[in-house]
């Protein structure tokens, strides 16, 4: 029996124009009713989940900036902080390639990027962001550090921060534009086993759902593991299932099939 689902928001629960599923309201409250937990995993800060899900607080969990902040129920759980040399050394490293970098923290998503397809894809994604001339004069509790290269980054960026950050932290392509950098040791995958823990819930009564690299870990410790079929490749090698695009209500139509 089904206790947990944890689904991934881009590129997964959202369509292409980051809408909810028209249903949504009334597929989760039928999981309350059944005492399902249910719970949103992503890449984006707390802030913006927070304001996106304002009527579920109380009821919801939130794994958010991949792992590295973890919400049950209003209570914060888990916090990791980046540590402030790999911050320092990747703001040299992104201001000597080009890549505009976001550092998001307790009190803001700080960058100092004038590049404006940057700008479009930081307001899709981010509700505090704050704009500063000079990263290194940021003074907030980092808990990650994203990437964005236009044009695309796994062939480039990602390759460039693996090589110089994958020894001492996590470093995650969480889309097709972006890269996160995590402490080590903060996944999706590792939030959603402390959730699994905190409430007496095991590997076969979870469900997860995602599309990309950062969502791996977290279809690792879930049976109910499916890749959306607009998902990479990667990620469709580690599901158990494969269900279908994020634009065709599939999480919905998935949840409501096991568990209602």
């Amino acid at each position: 029996m089904i206790k947990l689902i944890a689904t991934d928001m881009d590129g997964t629960l959202l369509d292409d124009k980051k809408n909810l599923p028209e249903n949504f309201d009334e597929v989760v409250n039928k999981l309350f009713e059944k005492n399902i937990k249910f719970v949103i995993s992503s890449g984006r800060s707390f802030c913006a989940l927070k304001a996106q899900f304002k009527d579920y607080l109380d009821d919801m969990s939130f794994i958010c900036d991949n792992g590295a902040y973890v919400v049950d129920c209003r209570e914060l759980i888990y916090v990791s902080l980046l540590p402030k040399n790999i911050v320092k050394r990747c703001i040299a490293l992104c201001e000597q390639n080009g890549y505009t970098l976001l550092l998001c923290g307790k009190n803001g998503t700080w960058h100092n990027s004038k590049n404006t397809a940057a700008h479009k894809e930081i307001a899709q994604y981010y509700n505090n962001q704050v704009f500063t001339e000079d990263l290194n004069s940021v003074n907030d509790d980092i808990f990650k550090a994203a990437v964005f290269e236009e044009g695309g980054i796994e062939s480039d960026g990602y390759i460039k921060l693996l090589n110089e950050f994958a020894s001492e932290c996590n470093v995650q392509l969480s889309g097709r534009y972006w890269v996160d950098l995590m402490s080590q040791g903060s996944t999706k995958g590792t939030a959603l086993k402390r959730l699994e823990n905190r409430i007496g819930i095991g590997y076969e009564e979870t469900m997860a759902f995602g599309d990309y690299l950062n969502d791996i870990d977290m279809l690792n410790n879930s049976y109910y593991s499916f890749a959306m079929s607009n998902a990479h490749d990667s990620i469709k090698q580690v599901a158990n299932f494969l269900t279908g695009s994020n634009n065709e209500n599939s999480v919905m139509k998935e949840i409501s099939k096991y568990c209602l």
